[in-house]
């Protein structure tokens, strides 16, 4: 093995010989590359000896992070037990599965040969691989731990969710608030629509807004059922625990299913043929995906289906 003495190996003379490789990389990328295994601009001996030990380290602490995001689920699971088969609870236990697994299935990736090559802090070529090869194994492992510490941090919120009834009934009314803006934001392009044709003059197409309106209106009705059936499930949590029940939630339900449904209905009853004719084939098909839909419904999954269907030149954020 060569001393760093004689290894006089620069990030200039590894440049070079990278260009002369024709690898498809830039100067500045390499020499980002390098830094962890160089010392003032050479590549020594003791930074790679180094950078692998700390590398060694940062993949023990992703798989202890990951130990103890499995103990968290333990936990919650052990904490839910009593209550598992209520449809609110089950629906986000099996979503802490799925994210578990998908954090557990990264361990392989942790475990990689880091072996130092031989003799390669005299080959620029070689120095640059391993460089490489080092960050992408840094970029899995604190991916990884990020995942991981997530997970744990929403496993001990969903815990709280579990034992404290005001904080249940605090996060249902949240999500209940951004459905009753999102239905008073659609009611301003609703009346706008509806309203005499001088009106209209800043709409740009009509019949675009028409159609992203309408499809809002039917992801609008959807929530609202699934926030009154978590209502439901939430009455079911108190009455197994002894729990208080917060009033007055489902009357604003009410109220909000009222609201979108004359929206719904205005739109049907100022629609023109020609929109119709544009975009009823793609609402149709909409409303065909989302009544795939049962509670307890994954709004996230619901967001993504609408931006796929909304029209182009429609407000989609």
């Amino acid at each position: 093995m060569h001393t760093e003495e004689s290894s006089r190996i620069t990030v200039s003379d590894v440049v070079a010989a990278v260009d002369d490789a024709d690898i498809d990389t830039d100067t500045d990328t390499v020499r980002d590359a390098l830094e962890p295994v160089t010392n003032d601009g050479i590549v020594t001996q003791a930074a790679i000896e180094t950078t692998v030990s700390d590398v060694s380290k940062l993949l023990a602490t992703a798989e202890t992070r990951i130990e103890l995001a499995g103990d968290a689920y333990d936990d919650i699971a052990r904490a839910a037990e009593p209550v598992e088969d209520v449809p609110a609870v089950q629906a986000r236990l099996d979503g802490f599965s799925e994210r578990l697994s998908a954090i557990e299935s990264r361990i392989p990736e942790l475990r990689p040969e880091l072996s130092i090559p031989e003799d390669v802090e005299t080959r620029p070529v070689a120095i640059y691989e391993f460089a490489v090869h080092v960050r992408e194994i840094v970029v899995t492992a604190q991916e990884a731990i990020e995942a991981a510490e997530d997970f744990s941090f929403d496993a001990e919120q969903f815990e709280s969710w579990l034992t404290r009834p005001d904080r249940r009934y605090d996060e249902f009314a949240e999500d209940l608030e951004v459905v009753v803006d999102a239905t008073d934001e659609l009611a301003v392009t609703v009346d706008a629509l509806a309203g005499d044709p001088m009106s209209m003059t800043a709409i740009v197409d009509p019949a675009v807004q028409w159609a992203d309106a309408t499809m809002r209106t039917q992801v609008l009705l959807l929530l609202l059922t699934d926030l009154r059936a978590e209502l439901a499930d939430l009455r079911t949590l108190a009455d197994r625990t002894d729990a208080h029940v917060r009033t007055g939630l489902a009357d604003r339900i009410n109220r909000a299913e009222e609201q979108v449904t004359d929206l719904n209905s205005a739109l049907g009853t100022h629609a023109t043929p020609a929109w119709r004719d544009r975009f009823g084939d793609d609402i149709a098909a909409f409303d065909s995906t989302l009544n795939r839909f049962d509670p307890p419904v994954d709004w996230g999954a619901v967001d993504r289906t609408l931006a796929e269907h909304q029209p182009d030149g429609s407000d989609k954020e």
